[in-house]
């Protein structure tokens, strides 16, 4: 059945969904090369088929550097996956509880290349409350959800990043520099927890941690977010970050994490 069923099959097709399927959190730009090499294609066919599938949208070239990375097409077409299962679903209660507890607003996003894809949202109760960013695009390096997903990254991804990232001083707090990124980023992984102390906006704090998978892979971020003038003493934020960590464990857990957390906190009030 299998043998017969194979004269179907659209070889050129093929290679263009394993081309897709190469690219990765850790991985999240090729260049021809680089694919050619990974899929065993020489550059003259990989060429047509990364033309071909700019052309459909899945795919966009750099042409400074000639590397390609994946389209939100791609997470179009995969989100109406996520609305009916797993990430999303799971998610969901937990971001509701987690806001409903101190009556702000929390996230559910994803690392896209160098932004943040806000995929869910739960908005505070308040009347001065965060705008909405579902289906939004935010930079990953100033914000507490973004910075908590790049200091997951892979070190290749990370330094790649790190090299390529248009660093833009939002605030006075924004990290500009890509060395003391890269050590502020480290402490975040170590910690399990990242603080966005108005390095995006000025009237703006957040906490997020990370949300993993079944291998312990992290896929995703939540962060609770609320003006600064409500997240002033030390006290209120180390319970914000207990509870939003918790709150990323339970979801992994429902998506197959096996692990724990640390039930010590600290907060780092000054940036270096």
């Amino acid at each position: 059945m299998g043998e017969k069923s194979d004269r179907y099959l659209i070889n050129s097709v093929l290679r263009a969904t394993q081309i897709l399927e190469a690219y990765s959190l850790e991985k999240v730009s090729y260049t021809n090369a680089e694919l050619s090499k990974k899929l065993g294609l020489n550059k003259s066919s990989m060429t047509r088929l990364l033309h071909t599938l700019e052309k459909a949208g899945f795919l966009e070239r750099d042409s400074s550097t000639g590397r390609h990375s994946l389209t939100m097409k791609l997470f179009r077409i995969g989100s109406v996956y996520i609305s009916q299962v797993n990430l999303h679903k799971e998610a969901l209660p937990h971001l509701s509880e987690l806001a409903f507890q101190y009556r702000e607003t929390s996230h559910l996003a994803v690392l896209h290349d160098k932004e943040v894809f806000y995929i869910a949202k739960v908005p505070s109760s308040r009347s001065i409350r965060m705008k909405s960013l579902v289906r939004s695009k935010l930079p990953a390096y100033c914000t507490a959800i973004g910075k908590v997903l790049l200091a997951n990254l892979e070190e290749e991804a990370l330094e790649e990043f790190l090299q390529t990232a248009d660093l833009k001083k939002n605030t006075p707090n924004t990290i500009t520099d890509p060395s003391k990124l890269r050590k502020h980023l480290k402490r975040i992984k170590d910690r399990g927890y990242s603080l966005d102390n108005m390095e995006f906006g000025n009237e703006i704090k957040s906490v997020a941690a990370p949300v993993m998978d079944h291998t312990g892979k992290v896929i995703a971020g939540i962060s609770l977010v609320a003006p600064s003038f409500r997240i002033k003493s030390a006290k209120k934020v180390e319970r914000i970050i207990t509870s939003v960590k918790k709150t990323a464990q339970f979801i992994s857990e429902r998506l197959g994490y096996i692990g724990d957390i640390e039930e010590s906190t600290s907060y780092e009030v000054n940036i270096e």
